[in-house]
């Protein structure tokens, strides 16, 4: 199976998190990689969690770096070495404004590509 990925996935900074746009009951998730064009996050749950139509927020050391990046979920698994109800959750960004892209650009470059760990 060849790689589908358009862009270079870089590993998040350890106190990134991303959040449903709007929601202040959901708890944020632990984002571990990101692309200009997609990312994957963390999660505990028992099964897959419900992102149709959704759009998210990136944050880092609880301050909001980039708001409403719509998304589509393309990959959501448990973690098998995992013994508790962790996940990982892939999702592609769908159509992004030119200051989203601006957002995006500028966080990989200060902040993920700063840890210079690639997949």
């Amino acid at each position: 199976v060849g790689e589908r990925r358009l862009h270079q996935r870089i590993m998040a900074p350890e106190r990134s998190l991303v959040a449903v746009s709007g929601d202040d009951f959901r708890l944020p998730y632990n984002l571990t990689d990101i692309s200009e064009g997609g990312m994957a996050f963390l999660y505990l749950n028992d099964k897959p969690l419900s992102l149709s139509d959704c759009q998210m927020d990136i944050y880092l050391d609880e301050i909001q770096q980039i708001v409403q990046l719509p998304v589509t979920v393309v990959a959501d698994r448990k973690l098998e070495e995992s013994s508790r109800l962790r996940r990982r959750c892939c999702v592609r960004f769908g159509e992004l404004t030119q200051t989203q892209r601006v957002q995006l650009k500028n966080f990989i470059t200060n902040h993920a590509a700063a840890s210079m760990s690639y997949y």
